[in-house]
């Protein structure tokens, strides 16, 4: 106990009591309204534009308060992300009442008139932001675009702890001052803001086929990496498929449905590119070279090379010294 206590005086955004507490007390690490002025101030000076592959996204403000009273009815034209870390009220969007009370996670959404009553002084953080449409691709711009009529908008966190740890760990983050600051609380905002939207469109961007897909480009890269990494070795298409503990016909189907070339094509295009490379790079003797790119002998080697490029290894390396 004594170490974790030592630890904890050391490096303080390390480590917390709190942190160790039962969750239905809070979330990981309640902060007083100096810390949440002072990371939110950060916040706003440093996550203003956070760059995702699918869409970018403009911060308006980042903000919190400890004790929130009601407001008047109101609308923007972007969204708002609020999370309630303690305190009961309610949320109130087009005449319909929504009761708010700790972990509570809700959305308001473009051009909706929306209040929030306080019942008990709530304490909450919120992000408001908006779609770079331009920048974004067809699949974010329509995500962001189905957000805007998202079903439910409120959400419940009790069973989600991996948002309030993002945004815990920013607020704290944003409370230091070190050389990687801006770069550490960059990728911190964009990791808790496309989450927190994650929540909203679970499923909707995942389909079967999105996800075969992605099993077998991951198949398919790890096969270009083993025949990459042993050109110098004969490399049966069954013995490959073992080694991904596939079926020789599924990884002989995956070559050609994603690469458009056969299996034995790919293999024997990969050893003429590293052959032309060593050609190219070093002085290795011809025979070495066909050695080190997997042909049994020098004359299928330079067949093999002149189907494809044109001209011998020897003339290409004449060539070669030709031009320098």
């Amino acid at each position: 106990m004594q170490d974790l206590l030592e630890l904890e005086q050391k490096q303080p955004f390390l480590y917390h009591k709190s942190y160790t507490s039962n969750r239905a007390e809070g979330w990981p690490m309640k902060l007083t309204q100096k810390q949440l002025d002072r990371g939110n101030s950060l916040l706003n000076q440093h996550a203003i534009y956070l760059n995702g592959e699918e869409i970018s996204l403009y911060i308006h403000y980042w903000g919190g308060e400890t004790s929130l009273n009601s407001n008047k009815p109101h609308k923007h034209s972007f969204f708002e992300i609020c999370y309630i870390v303690d305190g009961e009220g309610t949320y109130i969007e087009n005449g319909e009442e929504y009761p708010l009370r700790k972990g509570k996670l809700f959305l308001s959404r473009p051009n909706i008139k929306h209040q929030i009553i306080s019942i008990n002084q709530l304490h909450i953080v919120f992000i408001a932001f908006e779609p770079l449409y331009p920048k974004a691709s067809e699949k974010g711009a329509s995500i962001y675009k189905h957000l805007s009529v998202v079903e439910p908008f409120i959400l419940d966190l009790q069973n989600e702890v991996h948002p309030e740890l993002l945004w815990t760990a920013l607020l704290l983050q944003a409370q230091q001052t070190n050389t990687f600051m801006k770069d550490t609380i960059v990728n911190l905002s964009s990791s808790l803001l496309f989450s927190l939207t994650q929540l909203y469109i679970k499923g909707e961007d995942e389909t079967d086929s999105t996800q075969s897909k992605g099993l077998s480009t991951t198949v398919i890269h790890r096969a270009k990496l083993y025949i990459r990494d042993n050109l110098s070795q004969p490399l049966r298409l069954k013995d490959v498929a073992e080694n991904l503990h596939i079926s020789s016909r599924h990884l002989s189907r995956l070559f050609t449905e994603e690469l458009g070339v056969t299996f034995t094509q790919y293999v024997r295009n990969e050893r003429i590119n590293r052959a032309t490379n060593l050609l190219t790079t070093t002085k290795l003797p011809i025979k070495e070279i066909a050695i080190q790119t997997g042909f049994e002998t020098v004359h299928y080697f330079t067949t093999v090379f002149k189907d494809i490029i044109g001209v011998t290894p020897g003339e290409f390396s004449k060539r070669l010294i030709s031009n320098e």
